[in-house]
């Protein structure tokens, strides 16, 4: 078949699949605006449900809606971007795609959104009390006390879903957003696929990834999420809803199969912690480039437990001090936000099968009105490398106090010897743990005086 013939069956074939897709309940979105797209949606509603469907090209957006059983797919090439311009923002508009009570809704396709972040580096203007002392600690070391700040008229999450049922997130690209840029809000079964999630790891202030907040029955899987912020967070807490409402938990988490980063944490649970968050599951995961690898912090008077991270690589490096992290493997805390909050609990936490290079201390601590309970960390092979920021912070490796139950087995440390730091200290310390178990445990002192593991009042688990 000749060249021209075989054009012409193909320009048929397209037209025939056109009219095929038309039929099937697809609406095309005609014109590149956010006002087009928004109308596709409500045309495929209106008739019950559909797909919207972007082809390729530029789409400057306000607030876009999703409704019940609509797929909003876009396109290689076809890109939405959050309009600058507050005309194209009615008040109360908190995100670039919205839903709200919405049923079987889907955002999917080779298409990106673009959340035209903008930031300025400017001098620090208030304290941030979570990190008072790393605060404290580059002014001392001589690091300018400046960071950088979002700016700009319109700042917006990207997507906010709140109170829905049945969404599913597919193959899309997530770029540069001014806040966070999955917001879950009391949602329940959700399925996040093969997407990929980038915001600028120096300047992106409060841009997290993924926020899991009083939503249940949530799968993340085959996704590579870069951002400076947490890159995947659970959390609950009573968001743009009534104060005499319940907060919901959060519960039956698995991410699994991803790639992340983070100026921050990749794998975050808290702070807000005003319900129970529960069964938990962190797999096969690669981390690299990251501020901290695990992250547990419950302030709010709430029970975190069954959370199980396992089978991960890990890499670390140090941020600019105004972010959470010290490069850390882990840092679960039991705090009160405020003397008058109620004083929360951690327990059944297990990290097993973990192995990478770290380059601060390691934090595992109970409060002093209640322990955490039942920790294990299990076959981790961690090396600690220099700290490449000048505020030093790094002393020992791992740090577990007041804790009741804790199992160390298979843990091995190591240091890099051609550039130690003068705080080193010792591989492992204990201080107030009852009820240890610690089996083949690999490690030795940073220097030569400290001993490999440093016990304060601490009872081991006694044999049956």
């Amino acid at each position: 078949m000749n060249a021209p013939v075989s054009r012409a069956w193909c320009l048929l074939a397209l037209h025939l699949a056109v009219a095929a897709i038309a039929a099937d309940g697809i609406q095309i979105v005609k014109e590149p605006t956010g006002k087009a797209v928004q109308a596709a949606i409500d045309a495929c509603a209106a008739q019950g449900g559909g797909v919207a469907y972007l082809p390729p090209g530029r789409y400057v957006s306000g607030p876009l809606w999703l409704k019940d059983n609509v797929e909003l797919r876009l396109e290689a090439g076809a890109t939405v971007v959050l309009s600058p311009d507050k005309k194209d923002w009615p008040a109360g508009e908190p995100a670039l795609v919205n839903a709200k009570g919405a049923k079987h809704i889907a955002v999917t396709g080779r298409g990106m959104f673009d959340g035209n972040a903008q930031w300025e580096y400017r001098p620090v203007f208030r304290e941030d009390p979570e990190i008072k002392w790393e605060q404290e600690n580059a002014q001392r070391a001589g690091v300018e006390m400046k960071r950088y700040y979002r700016t700009g008229e319109v700042q917006k999450r990207l997507f906010l879903l709140r109170d829905c049922e049945d969404v599913r997130l597919e193959g899309i690209t997530i770029l540069n957003a001014p806040l966070w840029n999955i917001h879950l809000q009391d949602c329940n079964h959700i399925w996040v696929r093969g997407i990929n999630l980038y915001s600028d790891l120096e300047r992106g202030v409060n841009s997290d990834g993924i926020d899991i907040v009083s939503s249940s029955n949530v799968l993340i899987s085959d996704s590579i999420i870069c951002t400076a912020d947490d890159a995947i967070c659970l959390k609950t807490s009573a968001w743009d809803r009534r104060t005499t409402e319940r907060v919901r938990p959060t519960e039956n988490i698995t991410v699994n199969n991803c790639i992340l980063t983070s100026s921050s944490t990749p794998m975050m649970i808290g702070t807000e912690t005003h319900a129970d968050i529960h069964h938990v599951l962190f797999s096969n995961i690669v981390v690299r480039n990251s501020n901290k690898v695990f992250g547990i912090n419950v302030q709010d008077g709430a029970e975190v437990s069954d959370v199980r991270f396992t089978n991960v690589t890990f890499e670390t490096n140090r941020r600019h001090w105004n972010w959470w992290g010290s490069a850390e493997v882990m840092k679960f805390v039991l705090k009160k936000r405020t003397p008058q909050s109620r004083l929360g609990r951690i327990h059944d936490i297990t990290v097993d099968g973990a192995q990478g290079t770290a380059r601060g201390t390691s934090l595992v601590a109970g409060h002093a009105e209640r322990k955490l309970e039942n920790i294990t960390i299990a076959n981790l092979r961690l090396k600690m490398l220099a700290e490449n920021l000048p505020d030093k912070r790094a002393t020992h490796a791992l740090v577990f106090q007041d804790i009741e139950g804790l199992t160390l087995r298979g843990v091995a440390v190591s240091w890099d010897r051609e550039k130690p730091e003068p705080k080193w200290g010792s591989a492992l310390v204990l201080r107030d743990v009852s009820n240890l178990t610690l089996q083949d445990f690999q490690g030795q002192a940073a220097v030569p005086e400290t001993p490999a593991i440093l016990r304060e009042n601490v009872t081991e688990r006694s044999q049956p």
